[in-house]
């Protein structure tokens, strides 16, 4: 019976690709997608536009080296072939997700889809071909290997995958560093040691930022484009937000000794949250519409064009969205449970809760340094990363449903939300413009 278990396990994966597959596929054929402006066609014109000879800033390198080679092999049109690349993206994307789901032992792989699948935050990346599409899933495993690597549990994947997304996707990489650079600290933090695998993690990620400064490298245009455009205004204060992150860092380093977590703490805190539930979730939700409603109002105008200028129309394509935070907000609860009665993985756990706060201190700071750059959707773009750590402690509410166990029909209901996420993604005719 056991070599047939991890069979049957991958057997359900493969047919939860191909549904997620077969859904980006029927979205392009039957409803036009992508019918507006979105990455995805840009990607096309900075193809022709690097064809013509033009030096363009390209965030992700090996994404348009795909595509050009792809168009030399083949001769088909650039739109076809990025078409293409997002449909296959689906269904490799899907697998690799469910390998790391699995891989946490947090909630069952299934249900943690299920969950994202509420959300639009899931859609819209997963759906659009673009170096991020597969940067937010290399993020995501590139954490868990770190942290197997740090624990001595494997994690040698880190390494290839750290190669990987520095030539794949400049904002995924940067976020990858960072995660690594907090799980490594948090690390520290919890009163272990620094060894040989910590400083062999934080050498890798530092040796990683070569490609940045290799002459000729493939991010010298990105680079110029971003200094002289993206963080012209940042570049003044940058010197006091380096010298500010190098204060904590050597804050942590230096009160460990008498500040470090102790396991008692984390029993505590876990029993103060379960203790104070409803002061828990106000003050969650405050947090989180505090931080929307700030995002929201340094937005460009033209991001709020799909909805008409309709107030309501933007609340009712965000049921999904919404569902999804109810979920991770209830499963927080079973997630602290399933911790103190030792039925979840207690060093997985540990990984999801410091990948959050590394997410969490990013938006904090990407936050306030939207009021001085070019591009203000900073906050949106971190959320398409951070919804897969938090997507396995939402499917919690799912899976440990006794309404949905009892009333296993009520399933049903959740398409609607499917529905309405992805319209969010695809913007049809007569719902959403562009």
């Amino acid at each position: 019976m056991r070599p047939a278990e991890p069979r049957a396990v991958w057997v359900r994966a493969f047919f939860i690709a191909l549904a997620f597959t077969f859904c980006a596929l029927g979205v392009r054929l039957f409803f036009g997608y992508p019918r507006c402006q979105n990455d995805e066609l840009d990607w096309v014109l900075i193809a022709r536009s690097i064809d013509r000879g033009q030096d363009w800033p390209v965030s992700g390198p090996s994404f348009i080296y795909i595509l050009r080679a792809l168009k030399e092999q083949t001769q088909l049109h650039y739109a076809h072939l990025i078409s293409g690349l997002g449909v296959f993206s689906v269904f490799t994307g899907s697998l690799l997700l469910i390998f790391g789901f699995t891989r946490l032992r947090i909630a069952k792989p299934g249900f943690t889809l299920m969950a994202l699948a509420f959300s639009s935050y899931f859609w819209v990346p997963l759906l659009e071909a673009r170096p991020q599409q597969w940067g937010q899933i290399l993020v995501f495993l590139g954490a868990i290997a770190a942290w197997l690597w740090l624990h001595r549990r494997g994690g040698w994947a880190l390494f290839p995958i750290l190669l990987l997304v520095s030539v794949s996707h400049i904002l995924s990489h940067a976020i990858l560093v960072w995660v690594c650079a907090v799980l490594t600290l948090a690390d520290y933090f919890e009163n272990r040691p620094l060894n040989r695998r910590h400083v062999i993690l934080i050498a890798a990620s530092l040796l990683s930022l070569v490609v940045y400064v290799v002459p000729g490298g493939p991010y010298q245009t990105m680079l110029i484009d971003i200094q002289h455009n993206h963080l012209h205004r940042l570049l003044y204060v940058a010197p006091y937000l380096g010298a500010a992150a190098l204060g904590v860092i050597l804050l942590v380093v230096a009160l460990q000794p008498r500040l470090h977590w102790r396991s008692h703490w984390s029993l505590a805190t876990a029993r103060y949250v379960l203790a104070h539930r409803r002061t828990i979730c106000i003050g969650l939700f405050l947090l989180v519409l505090a931080a929307l409603s700030t995002q929201a109002l340094i937005l460009p105008a033209a991001s709020w064009l799909p909805y008409g200028g309709s107030p309501w129309k933007f609340l009712y394509f965000q049921i999904g969205n919404m569902a999804f935070a109810a979920l991770f907000a209830r499963g927080i609860f079973h997630f602290l449970n399933g911790i103190l009665a030792q039925e979840i993985d207690m060093s997985n756990s540990r990984l999801l809760i410091w990948a959050l706060v590394a997410f969490g201190i990013l938006a904090s700071i990407t936050l306030v340094a939207s009021f001085w750059m070019l591009d203000t959707n900073w906050l949106l773009r971190l959320l398409n990363y951070a919804i897969l750590f938090a997507a396995p402690i939402a499917a919690l509410s799912l899976q440990n449903s006794r309404t949905l166990q009892r009333w296993p029909a009520l399933y049903v209901l959740a398409i609607p939300l499917f529905l309405l996420s992805i319209c969010q993604a695809v913007r049809p005719v007569g719902y959403l413009g562009c």
